[in-house]
């Protein structure tokens, strides 16, 4: 097989589940970030800022949902298989 064929033969590689899980967790802390900015430059307009608060505890309870999953992951198993119960 020449250099390159795989990729383009449509042998898809799937992707690392933690390495998903990393780059959605940093996405959210990225909108929080944002919006915390966002606040700072906004503060004679309540409304914008109510708005804005909105948005980031929206990202933040997103990133909670998202420490679940990772909370119940076994080492080596995918992201949609969860962690045997322990009881």
């Amino acid at each position: 097989m020449a250099t390159g064929e795989a990729a383009v033969g449509g042998g898809e590689e799937k992707p690392d589940p933690d390495r998903v899980l990393v780059h959605d967790f940093r996405n959210l802390l990225a909108v929080i970030v944002n919006y915390c900015e966002l606040i700072s430059a906004e503060t004679t307009d309540p409304e914008a800022i109510r708005a804005d608060i909105a948005e980031i505890r929206m990202a933040a309870e997103r990133a909670i949902e998202l420490t679940e999953k990772l909370r119940h992951r076994t080492p080596g198993a995918s992201s949609s298989e969860p962690a045997p119960d322990k009881g």
